[in-house]
């Protein structure tokens, strides 16, 4: 039976995310979870949660064979310390906050079509990208659910409108300068992106985005596991802000003929397992699941907003026979069990 941790920020998530995988592991894996400060180095042991004949027990467990790393934003002496005792290729997801200017350059050689222009932020560009594009989402490199977003809109009258999370304004700029002097305050010293806007289609008035879970199976092949969407809060461009989680076959078969919809369906599905190969080729990551959240234009064209390293379980809650998203990192653990040195 082989050892598999699954490495956790804090003591109080072990149960609720050890619970979860447990229901799902029906390969022969020992799971236990553990934090980063239960690894005691000197004697190469780690204190972790799991379960015995049916109770919660914390174990002294010897270093796992594998590492599944759901612990955000992870340090990466700590992985490189992990790596030198269980195998540098032995944690999977050890980089879960991506930069999104990188995955933007990363994608950008094959995926152009399928990216809104996305470049640094920068004051004096933004004006022009702003007169291009008319509308432009300032978003932070390493942000998440939708956090420190700014959504800015030039208007026909020449004013420029601003606002976190909501479509209707918070700052109205009467022109290109008052709206220069002030963005850099407004955004402080973090790095941003900017981001071309696009027109996004709606269902029932609501932004809604595509999520496509990409995770590696038994063999260490990539495929989609599912495509979600998030119906966002009526006037919220911000789908992190959502009424509603359910199958995007469901908005697409309202939305489209049912050609159209699997013409859609099919395409993200490409994208998405494109994106994953692409992933793969940066050596830097070593990532057995991740997603790609899609917002769709008036065309029916999928953009790829971006890449998430660390996939939202608790979306899935809600949906039936959604077991998969649990069993494929059991079933890739498994696979580096066996395979990778």
């Amino acid at each position: 039976m082989s050892l598999v941790g699954i490495l956790v920020a804090s003591r109080k998530q072990r149960k609720n995310v050890l619970k979860q995988y447990l229901q799902s592991n029906t390969m022969n894996l020992k799971l236990f979870c553990f934090t980063p400060s239960s690894i005691n180095w000197r004697r190469k042991r780690v204190t972790g949660l799991h379960q015995s004949n049916g109770r919660w027990v914390i174990g002294d467990f010897p270093f796992p064979k594998v590492v599944y790393n759901r612990c955000y934003n992870t340090d990466q002496l700590l992985i490189e310390r992990l790596g030198a005792v269980i195998g540098i290729n032995k944690c999977f997801n050890h980089i879960n906050q991506f930069n999104k200017q990188e995955i933007y350059s990363n994608l950008n050689r094959w995926l152009s079509d399928y990216l809104p222009a996305t470049v640094p932020f920068d004051k004096e560009n933004a004006v022009q990208l702003l007169k291009v594009h008319n509308e432009l989402y300032f978003k932070p490199c390493y942000g998440h659910q939708g956090k420190g977003v700014v959504r800015v809109e030039m208007k026909a009258s020449g004013e420029i409108h601003m606002g976190h999370h909501y479509f209707s304004p918070e700052i109205i700029f009467q022109d290109t300068q008052q709206f220069q002097e002030s963005i850099q305050t407004i955004l402080g010293s973090t790095p941003y992106i900017m981001q071309e806007g696009i027109s996004i289609q709606q269902v029932d008035d609501r932004v809604f985005d595509i999520r496509a879970l990409v995770q590696k199976n038994e063999n260490g092949l990539w495929s989609v596991t599912n495509l979600v969407s998030r119906i966002a809060s009526k006037g919220s461009f911000n789908t992190s802000i959502y009424d509603k989680v359910c199958l995007s076959q469901e908005i697409l078969g309202r939305l489209y003929s049912p050609d159209k919809a699997d013409r859609i369906t099919q395409s993200i599905y490409d994208i998405s397992l494109r994106s994953a190969e692409i992933m793969d080729e940066n050596t830097a990551y070593h990532l057995g699941e991740f997603s790609v959240d899609f917002a769709l234009d008036k065309d029916e064209h999928a953009w790829i907003i971006e890449l998430n390293g660390k996939p939202q379980k608790t979306l899935y809650n809600g949906i039936s026979k959604q077991s998969a998203v649990y069993i494929r990192p059991m079933q890739y653990a498994q696979y580096l069990c066996k395979h990778r040195s």
